[in-house]
């Protein structure tokens, strides 16, 4: 029988003991909750924290450098110090103060260890003096060349060549070319083979007559260009590769790399149906050296050669991308703008970088997109612009010989911030917030590309979010667009993943598809490819639906694209008048129009990047 309820518990006042328990147990949740949120604050502010005090040190040890560069060793000093005050373990202002003490008469601060009491009115003024004489300095370069400690020999023995050219001057010559060479190939060894080129021209330029080393240079650059076209332009590849095999077939991994060069061009032209073409590479890659399956692959392409049909010719495009049923050429296709563009070519500005054919260095340029005026320097020794949507920052390319990597300049400040410490770093691009980039890099001993992503603030060198190159960030969301392929090295062409390398997708399936760059509303991704019509061609892919469209064809190079920022039209860089010019298009279709040539040698056009900015 049931119990009856306590009628007289509940009118005495009373609770139930199960009302107190809910009680207690809805208290304790609170009070979780809180302590949680609170302990969730407490970190989030520590995390911001540690990022302001890091921009911070990255600000005051560029500001240092550039202090010493000016010739200002004493402010220098404050700076490092400062940064100590920071961080006491900053090994960049530790080894930056020893080096200040160790400099030579000529570069030396006046500094004073301990406070001094001050000298009578009528005594004459102190001559500040050296800490180390140049007869230190000269055996102190001794010691580390003999040693083997190359980089600072290499230090010491300008410091000598600084303060007095004539000091032992055949000596300091000899050591420093052989100096040079030896860590060029320590870098060499070591994988950072841009480094090692650097070193080699610098022994060149003391003695440009040394055969060994102008063979090890011309083979160690021949080999990075070959990294550079690798996927993009594999005639290229392969005759770099070639040429490196013929004059030495055991450098490095140039038999295997020529190899699967042969064997990836083999099966881009089995893409396009050029059967032909196709088992002539196949045969060329087993003539390296033969690999599983490559006889059946030869045999195969060889019998589809034979008896393959001729295919039809496809059909032009109309100016909006659709096919054109009459087949006529459009007025575009020929490279010659058919009318002005509606509108005219639109407003801002054109970021792009070229090299200096007097002085050699590189510099971002800034060109009105008005054709009749000038374009104007934004910043020397730099390459591969990319400006925050604020326009506060401009993130680059170095190519300062001490500031190698990923950098950084703000035009209001003049302030010039070294982001990475890698010369392989490459086409940086901001997020949306503007405190993070991604790049690409071949940083890696196997010279593989692989995207980062790294924190703005001049003290990270970025996290690995695996195998990929050309990363550009979506300019509103967690998106990355670059060109990659599957774990397994398949499904090759554009991809899509956030900014910790996850919500991996195929955009599209090309594997020369290259250089994606977002729409400002994210709807398009404008990209360049080869493959897919055996010409260097501009094409816009729509995210949501897949679809994608030709927007140029020209038998000359159309690539590097950029969109404006109202979305309407794209630049791209092309030398179909016989020389690099700067194109405009309306991304929706029309014809293009030339908007100004480029100032200066657009050396190898495929490590160009514009951008299109207010």
């Amino acid at each position: 029988m049931p119990t009856p309820p306590n009628y007289e518990s509940l009118s005495s006042g009373r609770m139930p003991r199960i009302f107190w328990v809910m009680i207690g147990v809805s208290t304790l949740l609170a009070v979780l909750i809180v302590l949680f949120l609170t302990v969730r604050g407490v970190q989030d502010g520590r995390v911001q924290s540690k990022a302001q005090i890091r921009q911070q040190i990255g600000i005051l040890l560029q500001d240092a450098v550039d202090l010493r560069a000016e010739g200002d060793p004493r402010e220098a000093l404050v700076r490092y110090q400062q940064v100590l005050k920071l961080d006491g373990e900053n090994e960049e202002a530790i080894a930056g103060i020893g080096e200040l003490l160790d400099a030579p008469l000529t570069e030396a601060p006046p500094l004073i260890v301990t406070p001094t009491p001050p000298a009578p009115a009528d005594a004459p003024a102190a001559t500040p003096t050296s800490l180390n004489s140049l007869q230190t300095v000269w055996a102190d370069a001794q010691a580390l060349y003999n040693a083997g400690r190359w980089a600072d020999a290499i230090a010491r023995l300008l410091q000598v060549r600084a303060t007095d050219e004539a000091f032992q001057a055949e000596q300091v010559e000899e050591m420093l070319y052989t100096a040079y060479v030896s860590l060029g190939t320590e870098k060499s060894n070591d994988g950072s083979l841009e480094e090692a080129v650097n070193l080699y021209d610098k022994a060149l330029a003391l003695r440009p007559n040394a055969v060994e080393t102008r063979t090890l240079r011309d083979v160690t650059a021949e080999y990075v260009d070959a990294l550079t076209y690798w996927y993009a332009d594999w005639p290229k590849v392969i005759e770099l590769l070639e040429n490196l095999y013929q004059r030495n077939p055991n450098y490095r991994d140039v038999r295997q790399r020529l190899q699967r060069a042969h064997v990836e061009f083999a099966d881009s032209l089995s893409r396009q149906n050029e059967w032909c073409d196709a088992t002539e590479q196949f045969a060329e890659a087993i003539a390296v050296q033969n690999g599983p399956g490559l006889v059946e692959k030869q045999a195969e392409a060889q019998i589809l050669c034979e008896t393959a049909p001729t295919p039809s010719l496809t059909p032009s495009l109309a100016e909006d991308g659709t096919p054109n049923p009459g087949g006529t050429p459009q007025a575009n296709s020929t490279g010659t703008p058919a009318a002005p563009v509606a509108g005219g070519l639109g407003v801002g500005r054109i970021l792009y970088a070229v090299q200096d054919p007097v002085d050699g260095r590189q510099r971002i340029f800034a060109q009105p997109v008005t054709a009749s005026v000038k374009p104007v320097v934004v910043v020397e020794d730099a390459t591969q612009p990319d400006l925050r949507s604020d326009g506060q920052r401009l993130v680059f390319r170095s190519m300062r010989g001490d500031q190698r990597g990923l950098g950084s300049f703000d035009p209001a400040s003049s302030l010039r911030l070294r982001f990475t410490n890698f010369s392989e770093d490459t086409l940086p691009s901001w997020n949306p917030e503007g405190n993070r980039i991604t790049f690409a890099s071949t940083r890696e001993g196997d010279r593989r590309s692989r995207i980062y992503a790294a924190w703005a603030d001049g003290n990270d060198s970025g996290a690995d979010l695996g195998f990929g190159q050309d990363p550009e960030w979506h300019p509103s969301t967690d998106r990355i667009a670059y060109r990659g392929c599957d774990e397994q090295g398949n499904g090759c062409g554009l991809w899509l993943m956030n900014s910790g390398g996850g919500d991996r997708r195929p955009l599209t399936s090309v594997p020369g598809d290259a250089r994606p760059v977002w729409s400002p509303d994210g709807r398009y991704l404008v990209f360049m490819s080869q493959e897919r019509d055996g010409n260097w061609d501009i094409y816009r892919v729509e995210v949501a639906t897949g679809t994608i469209i030709r927007m140029t064809n020209s038998p000359a190079i159309d690539g590097v694209p950029a969109v404006s920022p109202d979305g309407s039209r794209i630049v791209f860089l092309s030398n179909r008048d016989g020389a690099w010019k700067l194109w405009v298009k309306p991304i929706t279709g029309g014809p293009e129009q030339s908007l100004a040539a480029l100032s200066g040698d657009a050396g190898n056009w495929m490590d160009q990047k514009l951008q299109w900015v207010w």
